[in-house]
């Protein structure tokens, strides 16, 4: 539940999804909303609201945010970054390589540099991954597979921080209508129902959220048939 008692650390907060957290957080009334980006801008006018610099691939800068925000009892891992790169295209490696840096090991660095402070408030830590998460799609391999990491992720941190009293929440939404999902044709999630549903979902006991018709779907065929379901998106995409 989110209240006058919540205090907020927002990653990628200065657009898509983010800046719809960092507004939902408010209208349900935090009482603090760290928002933080590459640059340190946020265009909310609200007393609550603190910009931070923060750049998740550095070490320092996830150390410093830390600090800044020692009081935070709910950290969300927003910020990722998509190149929409097949394995076999021009650059696959160094897409492969900066998709893992922010999606991964970035989730990585933040919960490490967190955990002091969650640990101290017994809060709650939710990672935006996505569907594709758990399954793969050819166009967009090296995301799939960056966002599958930080998955197994999440699931053995859930575990870790489990006796110190923190949750640890995996949201798994479809395509949202945002700047990463451009090039995406299909039906897109509005990103401020998104992040009220992700926000709503932290009530509950599943350690997994899924949001959308498509990441439910996908997530019922998987747990029944995981192989014709992954067969089918590929089939699918080929067609594309």
């Amino acid at each position: 539940m989110i209240d006058r008692n919540t205090v907020a650390f927002v990653s990628g907060a200065n657009r898509g999804l983010g800046a719809q957290f960092v507004a939902r957080l408010l209208a349900r009334g935090a009482g603090k909303v760290y928002a933080a980006s590459r640059t340190g801008r946020v265009d909310i006018a609200d007393e609550r609201v603190i910009p931070v610099t923060l750049d998740i691939t550095d070490d320092d800068s996830a150390a410093h945010a830390a600090r800044l925000a020692s009081d935070t009892t709910l950290l969300i891992n927003n910020a990722g970054v998509n190149h929409q790169s097949a394995f076999l295209a021009p650059h696959a490696q160094d897409h492969a390589r900066a998709e893992m840096d922010v999606n991964y090991f970035g989730t990585l660095r933040m919960a490490r540099a967190f955990a002091p402070a969650l640990i101290r408030t017994q809060g709650a830590m939710l990672n935006v991954l996505s569907i594709l998460a758990r399954v793969s799609l050819p166009a967009m391999g090296s995301l799939c597979a960056s966002k599958a990491a930080a998955l197994r992720l999440t699931e053995a941190l859930c575990a870790e921080f489990a006796p110190h009293g923190v949750r640890v929440f995996a949201a798994l939404p479809g395509a949202i209508d945002t700047d990463m999902s451009r090039d995406f044709a299909g039906p897109k999630l509005d990103a401020a129902a998104t992040a009220d549903a992700t926000l709503d979902a932290l009530a509950g006991d599943s350690h997994e959220i899924y949001i959308g018709a498509m990441a439910q779907q996908l997530a019922q065929g998987l747990s029944l048939q995981r192989a014709e379901t992954q067969a089918q998106l590929l089939f699918s995409s080929g067609d594309a």
